[in-house]
């Protein structure tokens, strides 16, 4: 009985250092994701990914880099992923001002398919949240 114990012990020891070491690895690789708003921006960003014909996001460091043009909507060939996301507001100069995530709301991750000329579909993934005040987001809700 004793044997028995022992061998399952370490058995769950071995798995759990193991399920701990993987998941350590996967973490560690994980990219964080840079968003650079232009300074003052308010309203909605939209991140549309697996567009076929848009450049792949840059990377800086173990971010990528997301770019966001007055229209606050971008196009990236980038498939989505998770991780840590930072916000930025970056002037004309390109000095960063972080945005505090008191400023960020209503972000969600949604998948839709879009109607193309051909008669096809294309299926996207769409990352999307607002930059402002609450109020400025619950006005923005409503329309």
């Amino acid at each position: 009985m004793k044997t028995a114990y022992k061998r399952y012990l370490i058995l769950f020891v071995l798995v759990t250092a193991a399920a701990v070491a993987i998941g350590t690895i996967g973490i560690a690789k994980q990219k964080s994701h840079i968003y650079f708003i232009p300074d003052g921006y308010t309203g909605w960003v939209e991140i549309r990914y697996d567009q076929k014909d848009s450049p792949a996001l840059a990377v800086e460091g173990k971010s990528y880099v997301h770019v966001v043009p007055e229209t606050g909507i971008v196009t990236t060939s980038n498939a989505p992923t998770a991780g840590k996301m930072e916000f930025y507001y970056i002037d004309k100069q390109g000095y960063r001002n972080e945005i505090g995530l008191d400023l960020i709301h209503g972000q969600a991750m949604k998948s839709k398919e879009t109607p193309l000329s051909d008669g096809t579909m294309q299926k996207e993934s769409v990352n999307r949240f607002f930059v402002g005040t609450e109020q400025q987001f619950h006005e923005a809700t409503k329309k």
